[in-house]
């Protein structure tokens, strides 16, 4: 019968001769040993977690740079809306000033033109009344006359 001794596994790469070992063995076996692995898994994670923080402020700062630009330009349009409205009132009271003074000349010509008439009105009233007693002399003879032929 053939035993095999537990100490001598063909299987396990320690129990090879050491004349079988190759250069890239021996890298592999150093390089993946646990603390080498943790070690490297620990140096990645931390660069990524570095690259991420420098990501996050980056975006973070462009916000902030954002914020800053739209509060700036809320304010130059807050600014610009009030100096249109107080332009834009300014010129409706400029209108409103010049409508009213229109409308005064309006109603000063028309007060004129109707002073003007009234002036005619009373000028062929006056000359009427001057015909209505003229008319009522010669009435008041032709009526003396007529009452004189008729006694």
């Amino acid at each position: 019968m053939t035993s095999t001794s537990p100490a001598s596994n063909p299987s396990d790469p320690k129990d090879q001769p050491a004349a079988k070992a190759t250069p890239w063995t021996a890298w592999r076996r150093r390089w993946l040993e646990p603390i080498v692995v943790v070690t490297i898994i620990i140096a990645l994670a931390t660069t990524l977690a570095t690259g991420v923080m420098a990501e996050f402020r980056s975006v973070k700062t462009d916000i902030q740079t954002s914020e800053a630009r739209l509060h700036e330009e809320i304010q130059t349009s807050e600014a610009r809306l009030r100096q249109e409205i107080q332009t834009g009132e300014a010129k409706l009271r400029e209108e409103i000033h010049a409508s009213e003074t229109r409308l005064r000349q309006e109603i000063q010509a028309s007060e004129a033109r109707q002073n003007k008439r009234t002036d005619e009105l009373k000028t062929d009233i006056r000359a009427m009344n001057e015909r209505l007693d003229a008319m009522n002399e010669r009435l008041g003879r032709v009526l003396e006359v007529l009452l004189a032929a008729k006694a």
